[in-house]
């Protein structure tokens, strides 16, 4: 005899038939169809009380982690952040010497994880399915019908994500991609309120952009603002996540999710995906410019402090790992000023095929996946809200992946869909990001400086104190801005720190 269980899928109550000698395995894939209709970001685990199965799943691109602690190839333990997993028992070792390399060039790692921390749900340990993915319909075979399936997809996946029963928003740049997310909402009849963040003596243009996107979609514009002191927020962050956090757009977003909670904001849509699926960075058209030889003598032509577009691009020219000096985040000369034992990150293969190929790829897997989409959680669930990236919905991936690469460059089908939706102004800017003025910022008198200079600092094993001061000294008389790699040495001691006051209790 059949039986019945009962449970509630997007708001909506569903029944499902199974047979009594089912178990959780079972029946989870066999009503698969209902897990793909899953909606914005989610991880979960569930547990067959007589069977002691253990089944786990996540959202398909990751918005929310889900990692898990492995012994001897069995789940010990599993949480979204090192900091619960430390909390519940099971060490996660310091970063080695490599990886600190990494992350004072890049701001991230290419993995943040320790050996036994994975990223679940991992079926060679667990009995789970693969990451549930949207149905799609066929993808358009040209690129003028995908422009319109872009353009109705993003559609739908707004509209999914808007689909809660609390209080939803937009956090609206001003740039592209989330101008065209304020276009999918009006066009789906869902005026979600738009809050914008603009940090203190950084450029107005883009707050500008996003009230005409506000006004012209139809949505209530809501300016948030901020200073130096969101960088207060940095300790708290550090120890809710940890990892040290080298992204500082972070801060950014925590302030803007911060202001929209306390309007009662519990879901907040992101442009985030967007510039890795469809090829929106300046560092992919740089690439797309660059000879395919290596010309290993032009790196010697740039000064060791430049960080300019010519300068990452003579350098990539001369590297075996162009598209990683393409990513860095700070001067070359900047890591072996201040790091005792300078190791340069590991070289990534140079690609067989096609550069842009290797370099989407490597976005998707290591950049969206271990620094933008933990970033986006650990900034909005610091404030109580989630939230959801419609440009990582699988509908509108499949549309992407469909595209020719050179298509893509430049999110062109993007712009091509939304072009007579928006002020003709929102596509001629150049990109902003989230970005905070640390060079600005690191000119007047923050806290941070004084963290920099204290012994407990300086007398790290993986620092130069010398090299320290002198960075100091070098940006603060304008040598060189080096206000983002000042703040990565923060990020670094900051996290140092509350890995220390943790192993004290």
């Amino acid at each position: 005899m059949s039986r019945t269980i009962h449970f509630t899928l997007n708001g909506e109550q569903v029944a499902a038939e199974i047979a009594p000698h089912q178990n959780l395995v079972e029946i989870l894939q066999q009503r698969f169809d209902l897990l793909q209709q899953l909606a914005g970001h989610h991880a979960f685990a569930v547990a067959d009380g007589s069977s002691g199965e253990l089944v786990v799943g996540a959202d398909r691109a990751g918005e929310k982690p889900l990692l898990g602690v492995h012994e001897h190839g069995e789940l010990v333990a599993f949480a979204s952040t090192l900091s619960a997993l430390s909390a519940l028992g099971h060490s996660t070792p310091l970063p080695d010497r490599e990886f600190i390399g990494w992350f004072f060039r890049q701001g991230w790692g290419p993995s943040l994880l320790p050996a036994n921390v994975g990223v679940l749900p991992l079926a060679r340990a667990l009995q789970c399915w693969p990451r549930a993915a949207t149905p799609v319909a066929v993808v358009p075979a040209t690129v003028a019908a995908t422009v319109v399936g872009l353009r109705e997809s993003l559609q739908r996946a707004v509209a999914r994500c808007a689909d809660v029963a609390v209080p939803a928003a937009l956090s609206l740049s001003g740039g592209i991609d989330s101008s065209c997310l304020a276009a999918a909402l009006a066009r789906a009849g869902r005026p979600l309120p738009a809050y914008q963040f603009l940090a203190d003596g950084a450029d107005t243009a883009e707050r500008q952009l996003a009230q005409a996107v506000a006004a012209h979609c139809g949505l209530e514009f809501r300016a948030v603002g901020g200073g130096p002191e969101v960088l207060l927020q940095l300790p708290a962050l550090t120890r809710n996540c940890g990892l040290p956090l080298g992204d500082p757009s972070l801060l950014a977003v925590h302030a803007l999710a911060a202001a929209a909670a306390r309007d009662g904001v519990r879901v907040l849509l992101s442009g985030e995906g967007a510039d890795e699926l469809l090829l929106g960075y300046r560092r992919h058209r740089m690439l797309a410019a660059l000879p395919r030889l290596r010309l290993p003598l032009l790196p010697w032509l740039v000064p060791a402090f430049a960080h300019g577009t010519w300068a990452r691009a003579l350098r990539a020219a001369g590297s075996g790992d162009a598209y990683g000096e393409l990513l860095a985040v700070v001067p070359a000369g900047f890591g072996p000023l201040v790091l005792a034992t300078w190791l340069p990150p590991p070289h990534w293969p140079r690609p067989a095929g096609s550069w842009l190929a290797a370099a989407r790829q490597r976005d998707i897997d290591q950049y969206l996946r271990h620094d933008l989409l933990p970033k986006l959680d650990a900034a909005t669930m610091a404030a109580g809200v989630e939230g959801r990236c419609p440009y990582l919905d699988g509908e509108v991936a499949a549309v992407a992946d469909g595209l020719p690469l050179r298509a893509l460059l430049g999110k062109r089908p993007l712009r091509a869909a939304f072009a007579g939706e928006l002020p003709a102004p929102v596509f001629r800017q150049r990109k902003r990001g989230f970005a905070l003025p640390l060079d600005r910022w690191f000119h007047g008198e923050l806290p941070w400086l004084d963290l920099l200079r204290e012994r407990r600092t300086l007398e790290r094993e993986h620092l130069r104190s010398s090299g320290v001061a002198a960075a100091i000294d070098l940006h603060r008389r304008h040598g060189a801005d080096l206000g983002h790699g000042l703040y990565l040495l923060v990020a670094f001691e900051l996290f140092l720190r509350t890995r220390e006051e943790a192993a004290c209790g």
